[in-house]
């Protein structure tokens, strides 16, 4: 989510997510759940897009500033994936076209 109506709006529009679905947000080292409808999943990647932070299960009514962020990864809270592990892993992203549900 790159453009501000995206990145305002965000996730709030949403019920929750498909299982495994996230969502990137460039440029960002806080993130607010107030409106939201259920719980999340937030990793904090730096510079270099390695995992600097995860904070789970992150409930509805909530305002987090990740140190040492400077973007984020948002989720539906309980992935099975071994998040914790991967501190200090590089992440790779590649372009992909998406359409735009919420806009």
């Amino acid at each position: 989510m790159t453009n501000f109506p995206q990145r305002f709006i965000g996730l709030l529009l949403r019920q929750g997510l498909a299982r495994g679905q996230a969502f990137w947000f460039p440029n960002c080292a806080a993130v607010h759940s107030w409106g939201m409808q259920f719980a999340m999943d937030v990793v904090g990647l730096d510079a270099q897009q390695r995992i600097v932070s995860i904070q789970r299960n992150v409930q509805p009514g909530r305002l987090l500033h990740l140190k040492q962020t400077r973007s984020i990864i948002e989720c539906e809270a309980g992935l099975p994936f071994p998040l914790e592990r991967w501190l200090g892993e590089s992440l790779h992203f590649e372009e992909k076209e998406v359409v735009d549900e919420v806009l």
